[in-house]
């Protein structure tokens, strides 16, 4: 049997929240299975008009004025180098800035419940900030997976929340619809750090640009990205002299048990732990405030430390010599 490779519709696939729905915090069982359906099939979906834009825009008031201050610390991290000027920058993990639409946003709640299982849970919260680069300033392509991790199925998604509208010329992220069908840790270049590792090896990259090239995100203010942790990706250079904020939250099923633990304050504990019927924290609660302007992604491992994953992860990791060629 020949083997054939599709053209992939380059869109994104985005759906639309009227107003009225949104209000409502209700996902109808038709919104669910076009999320689910659209995230198996391309590993990427948009949600549009998802958030409230009022909590989007007091986030931004605080968040990218503090941008340069951060960017100033000089054991600050930048994802691939400060040459990108990308950079990590958490959101504040306060009682009156964690609206509850950003930190457990009920329709990306309901579709990664469908696609993961109930209550998925959160082992990171961060995000990455795009301060003005020159054109050149680009990260490698590369999927967020450093470790041996499933082929077959999808075991953590990203909820990107960008505080701005993002268009390529302020860093739209580029992202490879589809690839998440062909990510494998062997894909992967032998880095010499932690990040190089993350970089998809470049003859890998032409081969699929001929048949399935890729696009950057536009997004207005209020929507959110739900992407698979497997997918190719690369950070691209804002070209403006406004911040572009992305905040960053990864999902994984219960049953993945995740490595990384989440630091709160311990006076919103009460606030996370009434979303867990929809999104659980795996939480570490401290007194006293959390010094968010501190946190980094260096070193966050998303992997399972599940014994069983652990004893199959070989054959878990990589596609059999029957895999269909469509992928």
């Amino acid at each position: 049997m020949g083997s054939y490779t599709p053209v992939y519709d380059q869109d994104i696939h985005t759906i639309h929240i009227t107003e009225d729905v949104r209000q409502s915090g209700n996902a109808s069982l038709e919104l669910i299975a076009e999320g689910a359906a659209f995230l198996h099939k391309d590993g990427i979906i948009v949600l549009d008009n998802a958030i409230d834009t009022a909590h989007v825009d007091t986030l931004n008031a605080k968040l990218s004025p503090e941008a340069l201050e951060i960017a100033a610390d000089p054991g600050h991290h930048f994802n691939f180098g400060k040459q990108t000027r990308n950079m990590d920058q958490a959101p504040p993990p306060t009682k009156e800035l964690m609206f509850k639409d950003i930190w457990c946003n009920p329709f990306a709640a309901a579709i990664l419940a469908a696609v993961l299982g109930p209550r998925p849970v959160v082992h990171y919260a961060n995000g990455n900030t795009a301060l003005r680069a020159p054109p050149h300033g680009r990260q490698p392509v590369h999927s967020d997976c450093e470790f041996a991790h499933p082929a077959y199925f999808p075991f953590a998604y990203v909820i990107n929340i960008s505080l701005v509208d993002v268009t390529p010329e302020n860093g739209g992220t580029e992202v490879w619809v589809g690839s998440h069908h062909v990510s494998t840790h062997e894909a992967h270049s032998p880095g010499s750090d932690d990040e190089q590792i993350l970089s998809i090896k470049p003859v890998l990259v032409e081969e699929r640009r001929k048949h399935s090239p890729p696009v950057q995100v536009n997004t207005k203010r209020g929507s959110l990205v739900i992407r698979d942790l497997r997918l190719w990706h690369a950070g691209m250079p804002n070209l403006t002299d406004e911040p572009r904020v992305m905040l960053a939250f990864v999902a994984s099923p219960v049953w993945w048990q995740g490595r990384t633990k989440i630091l709160l304050p311990q006076d919103v504990k009460e606030m996370v732990e009434a979303w867990k019927e929809e999104i659980q924290y795996d939480a570490e609660y401290v007194d006293g405030e959390v010094d968010y302007k501190k946190l980094k992604s260096a070193g966050v491992d998303f992997d399972s430390k599940s014994k069983v994953l652990e004893k199959y992860r070989g054959e878990l990791s990589r596609w059999p010599t029957y895999t269909p060629r469509w992928y």
